[in-house]
């Protein structure tokens, strides 16, 4: 009986995925791939501790990064709004620790995550050139 609601539990999710994913936009820029890999690195190494390693939480005071969370916090706002969160708070207790350009790998990661597409371009480490970019749903 357990094996039987295991494997009824998995073709739940695997038929309820598709409809809970969702496709976002990043207007003024892009991510590139190899980017994405360098902020998955570095997500898993200085982030993942608390925000998981799947960007759903693991700790109690730290946000999802996936899903109605990244779709309410992340989306309709200047991109640098958050880049700017990100970099003077975390990792906690040590903001600013790593470098611009690593936290920028980290949000195209986490933006990558959450359906971004990859294009020939990276993100900036830089917060007024990312006060050009917004992500939108699709």
């Amino acid at each position: 009986m357990k094996l039987e609601l295991t494997t009824l539990g998995l073709v739940f999710a695997i038929l309820a995925a598709p409809a809970l994913a969702q496709d976002y936009t990043l207007s003024g820029g892009g991510i590139g791939e190899e980017q994405i890999e360098r902020g998955e690195d570095a997500f898993m190494t200085n982030c993942a501790g608390c925000h998981g390693d799947d960007l759903r939480s693991v700790d109690s005071n730290a946000p999802d990064l996936r899903g109605p969370v990244f779709a309410a916090g992340w989306t309709g706002n200047p991109l640098s709004e958050k880049f700017e969160k990100i970099v003077s708070t975390m990792p906690p207790g040590r903001g600013g620790s790593l470098s611009d350009q690593t936290y920028a790998d980290i949000v195209a990661f986490i933006l990558a995550t959450n359906g971004v597409p990859a294009t020939d371009s990276e993100l900036p480490g830089d917060a007024e050139a990312l006060d050009g970019y917004t992500v939108t749903e699709n």
